[in-house]
């Protein structure tokens, strides 16, 4: 019964972040947003993870997350139409338009991944943001070669076959979220002089300590040295 009991809320959770991204998506100016929202969502394990979680990480990083957004689609989007227009007109392609089109796309994809994790952990004004973004990728090579392949792939599926985008929703976020964060761990161990695995023991006792506990209240004691029930 367990196990059926959390099938169902594995699939809650697909169908309700899946809506959440494509409604979002549709927009265009709420999907940054978003995205960051579901870093601080997925960032959480799934058995304390909850769905307000993804708004209140976007109400607490409002103020970054314009610039980002801004930012975002400026080197986004527009390097997307000019590529699909492209390659959909290839009597008017313009070499140099193209290429500067890549590039901005390669630099959209990079803060695209890495972004999202650095507002969520760290508190930064937009230049900072752009700086350690960019070296979030130095956290772990494989992760983050990972994690660019993966929005790189979900930027093709735009341009290619924008219908099959849909099945990405929910796995590009969750993945590009574990990966990125582990990698701002090693980063952060690195700084500290430690390893990844005593900085995340630091970090679970810190939040064990931190959770209320119930609070045993002494019997007051009557008069003759007698206590109440």
């Amino acid at each position: 019964m367990n196990g059926l009991v959390k099938i169902g809320e594995y699939i809650l959770e697909f169908v309700v972040v899946t809506l959440l991204v494509a409604l979002s998506a549709a927009t265009v100016v709420f999907f940054i947003p978003m995205m960051v929202g579901l870093n601080g969502f997925f960032k959480n394990k799934k058995s304390v993870r909850l769905f307000r979680d993804i708004f209140y990480t976007i109400k607490e990083n409002w103020v970054i997350l314009i610039p980002f957004t801004i930012f975002e689609l400026l080197i986004t989007v527009f390097p997307i139409l000019n590529i699909y227009y492209f390659n959909n007109h290839l009597d008017q392609m313009n070499p140099f338009i193209l290429a500067v089109s890549y590039v901005a796309l390669v630099i959209g994809v990079i803060y695209f991944a890495t972004g999202p994790t650095i507002i969520v952990n760290m508190e930064v004004g937009f230049f900072q943001l752009l700086r350690n973004g960019f070296m979030l990728l130095f956290g772990g090579l494989w992760r983050s070669l990972l994690s660019l392949a993966l929005v790189a792939g979900v930027v093709a599926l735009i341009v290619l076959y924008p219908y099959a985008i849909v099945l990405t929703l929910y796995l590009i976020p969750l993945a590009v979220t574990k990966l990125m964060t582990e990698n701002l761990y090693v980063l952060k161990a690195r700084a500290m002089g430690t390893n990844v695995y005593t900085l995340k023991k630091a970090e679970q006792d810190d939040d064990y300590f931190k959770q209320p506990t119930p609070v045993q209240v002494k019997p007051k004691e009557k008069e003759g040295g007698e206590q109440d029930d």
